[in-house]
């Protein structure tokens, strides 16, 4: 069944805003790219080249998974999935819109990128088609101490071994794919991140996300009650999509293995909480204290596997 976007969000497609787009790799990862999009109804248009993997991702895997954030708020946003189809309207025709909404310029190819451009880049169509549409805020705009409502309930259900130990992933930095010093200084930074996992049918969940940086590992923080965190226990693989705020043609993606660790996932929860806001903890401040108690908390540790810096082509 299809499903309608929401009036209050239709706004972050209609702005020029960047969006993440999330499609499957032929070996089952999840690329993440930066794309200008568009809307016809209920319906989000994307423009790509014939040439470029996300185009043959969606031709031969006909789905994906669209994530705009509001830069004026970043508890705003708007995560689309669905099925793709081809769209019928002239696709160079379409790409020059887009680029009139999104630099001013036209036609596409003399005004947004050089005119040679045209003899290796064909430009193709897709219409997004929603199944799912999930929106912010989430709890994180609640930055405010919050009393416990319900201090007597049960305390958070243990894990299974299932949900403790995934399926083995690699351990330190051995072998892995390097952040090029170029672009490391976003992940330094305060940034949102669109972190993509697999559900269960193998579409893409993208949110966004708070993470840190240890060595050439990204950790997230995230509960083995929530969809990402069901989705990592049962396919431990991710990938992390940011973007430099002040150039949305600088950004990162990291495709990698993720190690699910329990121990110290509290205090790396409030470490990302005083990186992102002004408060020091997060139960107490951006959850109910007593939310602690029904939460299993681990830091999603990703090894990077394969690291893309800004290509298109990649």
């Amino acid at each position: 069944m299809n499903a309608l976007l929401p009036h209050a969000h239709l706004d972050l497609l209609d702005r020029p805003l960047l969006a993440a787009l999330t499609t499957q790799m032929p070996d089952g990862r999840l690329q993440s790219t930066v794309v200008w999009c568009g809307r016809d109804g209920d319906q989000v248009l994307l423009n790509t080249m014939r040439e470029f993997q996300k185009a043959r991702n969606m031709q031969a895997r006909p789905r994906a998974t669209v994530l705009v954030l509001d830069p004026d708020d970043a508890t705003r946003w708007l995560e689309v999935r669905g099925g793709v189809v081809p769209d019928e309207y002239d696709p160079v025709a379409r790409l020059d819109e887009l680029g009139r909404t999104y630099t001013g310029k036209a036609p596409y190819f003399g005004e947004v990128v050089p005119a040679e451009l045209s003899a290796v880049e064909h430009p193709v169509g897709f219409r997004l088609v929603p199944t799912r549409v999930c929106t912010g805020p989430g709890p994180a705009q609640r930055e405010q101490a919050i009393p416990d409502p319900s201090p007597q309930r049960p305390p958070a259900r243990e894990a299974s071994s299932a949900e403790t130990s995934p399926a083995p992933v690699p351990r330190g930095c051995d072998g892995e794919a390097r952040i090029p010093d170029s672009h490391r200084a976003l992940l330094q930074r305060p940034l949102p991140g669109a972190l993509s996992t697999r559900l269960p049918d193998g579409a893409a969940q993208t949110h966004p996300v708070w993470f840190g940086l240890d060595g050439n590992d990204v950790l997230v923080n995230t509960t083995l009650e929530r969809r990402k965190g069901r989705n990592l226990v049962a396919d431990p693989r991710a990938t992390l999509l940011v973007v430099d705020p002040d150039d949305g043609s600088r950004w990162l993606e990291i495709r990698g293995d993720v190690e699910l660790v329990q121990d110290g996932a509290l205090d790396h929860l409030d470490e990302l909480t005083r990186r992102y806001t002004s408060h020091a903890r997060y139960y107490g401040r951006i959850r109910p204290a007593g939310q602690r108690r029904l939460e299993t908390r681990v830091i999603a540790r990703i090894h990077p596997q394969r690291v893309v810096a800004d290509a298109v082509h990649a």
